[in-house]
């Protein structure tokens, strides 16, 4: 696992979630999230030391364990400030709020706090809005993607965008049988935005660079609506939401193999039904105490 530059200036470490690095000409560098946890964080500083860059700032393209789960031996190391949107930020400073959301608010047992939902906390030094950014004598341009998460942010350096997870590479998308989003509307329309950008490199979270996403997205899009069009079939038949999560398994042929990735798949569904109830197309009824959701006839 070593540095790949891509430009004079910008770097990723390809790992199993990708890490930034952007190099400013004083010797001080930007790292755009910082992965899992500490054996990443300190692979990704004795990497930079070699290209001669310390690690004085962190953006988090979003608040998933995956990639602000280094922030905190980072900041420990390098004194580096934290910055990420207004969204996200809570999640950061309070990553049980993560495995808290999934369970829909409740106390998160054991099984749910491990690293893959829950990081160590880091303090936010700034909280980043759309447009440019300035640090270290780095202009930087912030792009909003939200859909996979509420606030998740787009870094612009040098002609290469680090995208999050605003999209999955094609050759990965199939392993991650109902990819993770939480608001479907709002991740379509990053994908239109996407595909109306100008960059010389694509970096995703999880994937490879490229210099042309044309088919990644369009194939991220076909995931979404094929699921669209799942779910409403599904509700043909009323459903309750732990039913629908295991026939839409099923139909994919994908198993949830723990707790933690059952409520990833269990939110994510939870996505899809509430972007057909917002457009009238599903609807819920209560039965015996029991929640069902259903096609919406008269939407």
């Amino acid at each position: 696992m070593s540095l790949t530059k891509l430009t004079d200036t910008v770097y990723v470490l390809q790992a199993p979630t990708n890490i930034g690095l952007i190099a400013a000409p004083d010797g001080q560098a930007v790292a755009i999230d910082s992965g899992i946890d500490d054996s990443i964080a300190r692979k990704l500083l004795k990497e930079a030391d070699k290209e001669g860059l310390q690690v004085k700032a962190i953006i988090n393209t979003h608040s998933h364990a995956d990639h602000i789960g280094g922030n905190h031996f980072i900041v420990g190391r390098t004194g580096a400030g934290v910055f990420t949107s207004a969204l996200e930020a809570p999640y950061v400073e309070q990553p049980l709020y993560e495995p808290y959301t999934l369970t829909g608010g409740a106390y998160p047992w054991k099984e749910l706090q491990n690293k893959f939902l829950l990081a160590r906390a880091s303090k936010v030094t700034e909280m980043l809005q759309p447009g440019e950014f300035s640090i270290h004598g780095l202009d930087l341009n912030i792009i909003s993607l939200p859909g996979h998460s509420l606030g998740q942010i787009g870094v612009q350096a040098d002609g290469v965008l680090f995208c999050g997870d605003s999209f999955i590479s094609s050759n990965l998308l199939q392993k991650h049988g109902i990819p993770y989003n939480v608001n479907i509307h709002d991740y379509l329309e990053t994908l239109d935005k996407l595909s109306k950008t100008n960059c010389n490199w694509y970096v995703p979270a999880h994937g490879t660079p490229s210099s042309n996403i044309t088919e990644d997205l369009e194939v991220n899009r076909d995931k979404v609506l094929s699921l669209i069009q799942m779910v409403e079939s599904l509700l043909s038949d009323p459903q309750e939401i732990d039913t629908l999560v295991s026939n839409i398994c099923s139909a994919l042929e994908v198993k949830a193999a723990n707790t933690g990735i059952y409520y990833l798949y269990r939110t994510a569904v939870t996505a899809y039904l509430s972007y057909l109830y917002q457009l009238g197309r599903a609807k819920t009824e209560m039965d015996n105490n029991r929640l069902f959701w259903l096609t919406n006839k008269t939407g």
